[in-house]
């Protein structure tokens, strides 16, 4: 049998444990490849391309590049075990102070459910740091370190969503 160093290999291994020991494939420490920039840069703290490439792999994901967006069915469809594993990079390496759990922690605590409500959203804005004085904040001016409000960060993901207001695989996936 040859032996084989592929990260594609490497990949279906890591899946058929996954899929029989979440714990042993977890505690592995190995990185599936659509996932290796991103941690690469969240480990070194660069919160801003972070965010970009969380973008980029959950418009993959769900076979949504060229459109740069996702519909409600394709947010329904998210696969939970890399919104998990997103989530997880975001926790790991913000010591718990960003990601897509948090954000629904957050999101849930201001009284957000599925069902679509722009008030919430606005003080969701409020709380995370995404809106000042009322208005929501362009991209640029967003704070893209460990200073900013818990939950500030992947704000990407929420701009995909945007036509959506919520998060839907949140809601089915526990992160």
């Amino acid at each position: 049998m040859k032996n084989d160093d592929s990260w594609e290999v490497k990949d279906v291994a890591y899946e058929l444990l996954l899929s029989k020991d979440s714990e042993l494939a977890e505690s592995s420490g190995y990185i599936p490849q659509v996932f290796l920039k991103l941690n690469s840069l969240l480990q070194a703290q660069n919160f801003k391309e972070a965010d970009e490439e969380t973008r980029k792999i959950v418009l993959t994901v769900a076979k949504r590049e060229k459109e740069g967006w996702l519909r409600i069915e394709d947010a329904e469809k998210f696969p939970c075990k890399e919104l998990r594993s997103i989530d997880q990079l975001w926790l790991k390496y913000s010591r718990g102070k960003f990601g897509i759990s948090v954000q629904q922690q957050i999101y849930q605590s201001l009284g957000g459910t599925k069902e679509s409500n722009y008030d919430v959203w606005q003080s969701m804005g409020d709380r995370v740091g995404w809106r000042q004085g009322g208005r929501w904040l362009a991209y640029s001016d967003l704070n893209f370190s460990q200073t900013a409000p818990s939950g500030q960060l992947p704000v990407e993901v929420v701009k995909i969503f945007y036509n959506l207001m919520y998060f839907p695989p949140v809601q089915t996936c526990r992160v």
